[in-house]
């Protein structure tokens, strides 16, 4: 895997494969990752499903798993855990959101060599926005119960599941409440509000891959595009055409086809 590599820092930029898997691992480093297509991460007992508009920090010696959601670039920074923010926060794996000027940095590093004078300032200036980032919790949290666990693990997989929480709970021999309770206590969602997260984030790689809104809605098991139009906004603040032209601006991809809103 081609990279760039500093005193205290590593650039790495690799182009990765729709559900390519890695394995349990650990680093020496502390690792900043940004995965636009999204991205499954487990770091011990947690597990988030992460969208382009996330950032993953996982700190050295920490193992975890990632499953890609897309065809995508993985962007990892492996920095000298002396480089850190001073907050105690980055002694623990965090979910950040993208801010525009991180993945610029992040980008950057990772795609061209940088004398010394521009790696410092870069390296300033990330660690200066980083200490000011208020670490998300719109990421998808997988529960950890195990019976939770496997309902939302099969939902990933095929969004259009429209089994309701009392067939699961049936097939489970528990009651509708255990199950509920096991997803709001570890994701603050309800099992309703979970399954429409996880069905608009497997949206954004549909969408991104140039499906269109209505194909989208379908795929993901809805029985109108009216519908996934209004979840779509709920969740991302803009309807899908309005986003996807956003995403793509932002990384400088050419609009060739117009989306539906």
């Amino acid at each position: 895997m081609p990279g760039r590599t500093y005193e205290n820092l590593a650039a790495y930029r690799e182009t990765v494969l729709p559900d390519q898997y890695f394995e349990p691992h650990t680093h020496d480093a502390d690792q900043l990752a940004w995965i636009p297509g999204g991205v499954r991460v487990s770091v011990g007992d947690s597990q988030w499903h992460l969208h382009g508009d996330h950032l993953a920090w996982i700190p050295a010696l920490s193992e975890h798993e990632m499953q890609m959601a897309g065809v995508e670039e993985m962007f990892s920074l492996y920095l000298d855990p002396s480089l850190r923010a001073p907050q105690e926060r980055w002694s623990r794996p965090l979910v950040l959101p993208a801010d525009p000027i991180v993945t610029a940095i992040v980008e950057s590093l990772c795609t061209r060599d940088v004398d010394q004078a521009r790696l410092d300032a870069s390296i300033t200036l990330l660690r200066e926005v980083l200490s000011s980032t208020t670490e998300t919790y719109d990421a998808l949290a997988v529960p950890a119960e195990p019976r939770a666990r496997r309902i939302a693990e099969t939902i990933l997989d095929d969004p259009q599941d429209g089994r309701e929480l009392e067939a699961w709970a049936a097939e489970f021999g528990v009651s509708t409440k255990t199950l509920l309770r096991a997803f709001v206590a570890d994701s603050g969602l309800t099992f309703s509000q979970w399954r429409t997260r996880a069905r608009i984030y497997a949206s954004e790689r549909l969408l991104s891959d140039g499906h269109s809104v209505q194909e989208t809605s379908e795929l993901i098991g809805y029985s109108t595009a009216t519908g996934f139009i209004k979840s779509f906004r709920q969740v991302f603040g803009s309807t899908p055409a309005a986003y996807i032209r956003a995403k793509r601006r932002v990384r400088g991809i050419p609009v060739t086809r117009r989306l539906p809103s």
